[in-house]
């Protein structure tokens, strides 16, 4: 595929990611949640356990999304966002797994314009430029733990954001990238006593627009003085610095709010590895019996 294929490529996923966020009334510089989404958009998304599948798209009988509910939190996001790029480009059966995709090479025009679709639907240029500026931060001197929240905030992984501000938007250098890479997120995870295998997320007064999605075991960083309504469903680990953290113990709903600030969140917390339709993966205990 030559430059000028990517460019045309990469158009063509820039008017399709923007024509969804208008017709669901999605503003421009919003974060997005892509299975909330897909679900708008027609297609079912189911949650499926098994260790080898990224996801699956399927368009018969009906449009059908699956996601591998035991893949990172960031992955599934963007496999979502990838999958129904499949739907709205009219590709057809796709089938993803994980050895496939590490052993892969060159991406067809397809998977290219998929993964740009899913790039610009979750970044768009304007939430990522309208997060930083609320943030008080600049692409160029971002810090690694900077990224992560950034990551956190679009719902993806942490080397998602970078590779999409180093090559879809331009606005780091490509060795300021490889420097940001040498950065793992199990580094950053270490320091608030989280396992690397459950989810760290930050939280702040910027988060806007977008449920905080958590599973059980997944640690929420939130303000000092923002409260919570969580009922049950997280329990307090440790204050820090500017901060309190927090263990999501049950699945259902919660809510986070500072009254100073005029500002307030949803906070949903499903089964760790869930398995089945995704609109019910926030019920309690109680209401899944």
């Amino acid at each position: 595929m030559n430059w000028a294929q990517r460019c045309q490529l990469s158009r063509l996923a820039v008017i399709e990611a923007e024509r969804i966020r208008l017709s669901e009334k999605i503003p421009h510089e919003a974060p997005i949640d892509p299975i909330d989404t897909a679900i708008k958009c027609g297609c079912e998304v189911r949650f499926l356990s098994l260790a080898s599948l990224e996801g699956v798209y399927s368009p018969e009988p009906r449009p059908t999304i699956v996601l591998g509910s035991e893949r990172p939190a960031g992955r599934r996001t963007f496999t979502c966002a990838h999958e129904l790029g499949h739907h709205v480009f009219n590709h057809g059966m796709r089938i993803e797994e994980l050895n496939a995709r590490r052993h892969s090479g060159i991406k067809s025009h397809e998977e290219f314009l998929v993964d740009a679709f899913a790039g610009f639907l979750l970044m768009s240029q304007t939430a990522v430029l309208r997060s930083l500026k609320d943030r008080g931060w600049s692409a160029t001197s971002l810090q690694p733990e900077q990224v992560f929240k950034l990551a956190n905030f679009f719902g993806v992984g942490y080397g998602t954001v970078i590779n999409h501000l180093a090559l879809s938007l331009r606005l780091i250098q490509r060795d300021y990238a490889e420097e940001l890479m040498k950065i793992h997120p199990k580094q950053i995870k270490t320091q608030y006593g989280e396992s690397t295998n459950s989810e760290l997320v930050f939280a702040d007064y910027h988060w806007r627009n977008r449920a905080v999605d958590l599973a059980v075991g997944d640690i929420l960083v939130l303000p000092q003085d923002a409260s919570i309504e969580a009922e049950g469903k997280l329990e307090y680990v440790i204050d820090k610095k500017d901060s309190v953290v927090y263990r999501a113990i049950n699945p259902g709903l919660a809510r986070s709010f500072c009254h100073e600030r005029e500002w307030a969140v949803n906070i949903r917390v499903s089964r760790k590895n869930y398995e089945g339709l995704a609109q019910y993966r926030f019920l309690e205990e109680s209401e899944v019996k």
